[in-house]
C-alpha cells in the first residue's frame, strides 16, 4: 500500500474551500494567488501575535494559514499529499543532517 499524508482524507473538503475561495475572489475582482498569499501574509502576523500574548488561539489561526497554503498549492495545480509526501522527506533528512553536523561540531 502506498503511503499517504494527512491530506487525502480532507482533500475533496479542500478542493470545496478552495472553490468557494476562487468564486468569491472573482466576484470581488481580487487575483486569488495574489488574495491568498496576502491573508498568508496576516495570519503570520496575528499567529505571531497571539504567541507572544500566549494566546491559545493562535493554534486555530494556524490552521487556516495551513487551509491557505493547501489553497496555494491547488492553486498551483499540485498534487497535495505528493508535495506533502515530499515534504516530510526532505524535513527528515535537513533535521537529521543538521543534528549530525551540530554532534560533529560539540
Amino acid at each position: 500500500m502506498a503511503e499517504k499524508s494527512l491530506v487525502i482524507n480532507a482533500s475533496n473538503r479542500l478542493k470545496e474551500i478552495h472553490g468557494l475561495s476562487l468564486k468569491f475572489n472573482k466576484l470581488v475582482g481580487k487575483p486569488h494567488q495574489e488574495r491568498l498569499l496576502e491573508l498568508m501574509r496576516k495570519h503570520v502576523d496575528e499567529i505571531e501575535d497571539l504567541v507572544q500574548k500566549n494566546d491559545p488561539h493562535y493554534l486555530i489561526e494556524t490552521g487556516d494559514l495551513l487551509i491557505l497554503c493547501f489553497e496555494l498549492l491547488l492553486e498551483g495545480g499540485a498534487d497535495m499529499d505528493e508535495v506533502m509526501l515530499k515534504c516530510f522527506g526532505r524535513y527528515e533528512r535537513k533535521l537529521t543532517g543538521l543534528i549530525k553536523s551540530e554532534k560533529r561540531r560539540a
